[in-house]
């Protein structure tokens, strides 16, 4: 038997956030990943979105603020990028790229520098409860089964694995939205790529994405280019296969293009299904790109991520967020995190995707009883799998409100852990007082 104050089940976008914090709350920590290394989303080649409002607002602070320091002592980030719009100019529209290498190393050393441990390459394979609290996690590895233990336990595996296999109430719904594989390119002519899509040269879109055409130096190079673009690929037989592009190095573009609809997280027959289903997706992108888009001539596949699920299960937890409260901004008196960015859906059927704003470009906050289930005391979930709705979550799913969830989830588990009360109970307050001066934006 392993036995912890507070284990982290994925150490993804939110569960690196709520692993530090925790272990610097002074609760004994693990975080257990499937992969050998920490990031989840944020290892794929995407950049951090919604960190800072349509007005140019920072929304994410304390622990996302520090990784990002950290990142840009290593030259391993831009910070924020600057300087476009959206939604007919009223959104300003920003991005916070970086090298996913030097994030994997740099959030690594900020959860051994916070006291806590890691355990790699490990699955959660069953849950063990007792009365309304998780008593236990059985984890499967090369090493064989074996249970860990702890007072506290945050979900944050993104397909609410540990809240599932306990029996948690799921929102019901009656799709999800389609999944991607991220992949970087190498060999790339950056500028005459921003020329394809100006000038239409096979790629489409100039009058709808130009707005959101975000230029300034890379980590390699003083001279100005594109550091993000999108636009529709032409493919020919009437297809337009729609595509964001990040550059953070000159002469590499990472693009978000692939789709494939109908794939479900929680299910590997399905996941094996979306991840043959993308690398073919990918195969045929490079072959367009190289035959009909100028800079693409001699490109070439750096790097590609596994698959990458936007929406699977959520809990239907102490409060559901709802497409309302995202779009007014609204503000909950138990909130822990806020989100900004807007409500992003990738359309279930296939189809291009869909865009709505929140009111005055402003942020909604995210509360407390949203990572609450309502069957158990001693469980929190952040990220993906919070409780919201279908639309709702084409906003809260976001990195920068992902990242603050996790650390509003490990700041509780501490409080709990140090006051001896089951985490439900953890008085707001203190917690929203301890956020705050830490840093965090609630």
């Amino acid at each position: 038997m392993y036995n912890y104050d507070v284990i982290v089940c994925g150490g993804g976008t939110a569960g690196v956030m709520a692993t530090i914090a925790a272990a610097k709350g002074g609760a004994k920590t693990l975080v257990i990943e499937q992969y050998g290394n920490l990031g989840g989303t944020a290892v794929s080649g995407i950049p951090f979105l919604g960190i800072y409002d349509g007005n140019d607002e920072r929304v994410n602070g304390g622990l996302v603020e520090e990784l990002v320091e950290r990142m840009k002592k290593e030259n391993g980030t831009l910070d924020g990028v600057f300087g476009a719009t959206w939604n007919d100019g009223k959104y300003r529209f920003s991005i916070t790229p970086f090298d996913e290498e030097i994030y994997k190393y740099v959030i690594q050393e900020m959860i051994l520098e916070a006291g806590a441990e890691i355990l790699f390459y490990s699955f959660i394979s069953d849950v063990t409860t007792e009365g309304r609290n998780i008593k236990s996690v059985e984890v499967v590895n090369k090493s064989g089964k074996r249970e860990y233990t702890a007072k506290v336990f945050i979900d944050t595996t993104g397909d609410a694995d540990v809240a599932f296999r306990a029996g948690v109430a799921m929102v019901e719904k009656s799709s999800v939205q389609n999944a991607s594989i991220l992949f970087k390119v190498g060999n790339v002519n950056n500028h005459r790529f921003l020329e394809a899509l100006e000038t239409g040269k096979g790629i489409a879109g100039w009058g709808q994405w130009h707005t959101r055409v975000l230029k300034g130096k890379r980590l390699n190079s003083d001279e100005i280019g594109p550091v993000h673009m999108a636009g529709h690929i032409i493919a020919g037989e009437g297809r337009e296969i729609t595509f964001t592009a990040v550059s953070i190095y000159d002469g590499e573009v990472s693009l978000n293009a692939t789709r494939t609809i109908n794939i479900h997280g929680g299910s590997a027959e399905s996941l094996t299904e979306g991840e043959i289903s993308e690398r073919r997706h990918i195969h045929e992108i490079m072959a367009t790109l190289r035959d009909n888009v100028p800079g693409f001539e001699n490109a070439h596949i750096i790097a590609s991520a596994p698959i990458g699920i936007r929406e699977s299960r959520n809990i239907d937890g102490r409060y559901r967020l709802e497409q309302e409260d995202v779009l007014s901004g609204r503000q909950f008196c138990d909130s822990v995190a806020r989100g900004a960015y807007p409500i992003d859906r990738h359309d279930p059927k296939g189809g291009r995707t869909q865009f709505a704003f929140i009111e005055g470009c402003g942020s909604y906050s995210i509360p407390f009883r949203a990572m609450l289930p309502k069957e158990y005391d001693n469980l929190l979930v952040a990220g993906r799998c919070v409780s919201a709705s279908h639309i709702a979550m084409g906003s809260a799913r976001i990195m920068g409100a992902a990242m603050s969830q996790g650390q509003a989830a490990g700041t509780a588990a501490a409080i709990a852990i140090s006051d001896n009360v089951p985490v439900c109970e953890v008085n707001i307050a203190k917690l929203q007082e301890k956020l705050t001066s830490d840093g965090a934006l609630i």
